[in-house]
């Protein structure tokens, strides 16, 4: 499940170790997750009201009482990354564009794949993460401007796949 902490308390184990109880909230509605603190060791001092969130865990249903989550991994929505994807007509086409291409991304280094795909011949090249550039701001409008707006496209990544 993912959402916005809305609500966020810290307790300790009896053997003193940090936990968290969490509230986070969607479009829908809100929930509890509880945060042991195996767990919570691995995003203390991250955790703070209003981060968006995606929450892996177990749902835990009690009679006459709200489900709580389990987290049993909590993964950041700008954690998630994105592809840039760079649509070219030909191969020619992209090896005339390719040193200005690699100049763009090496100045605009950050956590996004960059696909690379051509249609004649039907092509694609994945630099994974070999080469991660920031697919928005000033790299994604220049290459709109460059490419159009048709060829050039960012999608955000899916949270099944981390």
């Amino acid at each position: 499940m993912g959402g916005i902490i809305s609500e966020k308390s810290i307790k300790f184990t009896k053997k003193n170790q940090p936990m968290a109880f969490l509230k986070i909230e969607d479009l829908v509605g809100s929930v509890e997750v509880i945060v042991f603190p195996r767990q919570y060791q691995k995003v203390m001092g991250r955790l703070e009201v209003d981060d968006k969130i995606f929450v892996k865990g177990k749902a835990a249903v009690e009679n006459d009482q709200n489900g709580k989550v389990i987290a049993e991994d909590i993964i950041y929505f700008d954690e998630l990354g994105r592809d840039l994807w760079i649509k070219f007509k030909t191969m020619q086409e992209y090896e005339n564009d390719v040193d200005e291409l690699m100049q763009l991304f090496t100045n605009n280094i950050g956590k996004d794949e960059v696909i690379i795909y051509i249609e004649n011949p039907k092509s694609i090249k994945k630099f994974g993460k070999s080469l991660t550039v920031d697919a928005k701001n000033a790299l994604f409008d220049t290459l709109i401007n460059k490419y159009g707006k048709n060829n050039v496209k960012v999608i955000e990544k899916n949270i099944e796949n981390n």
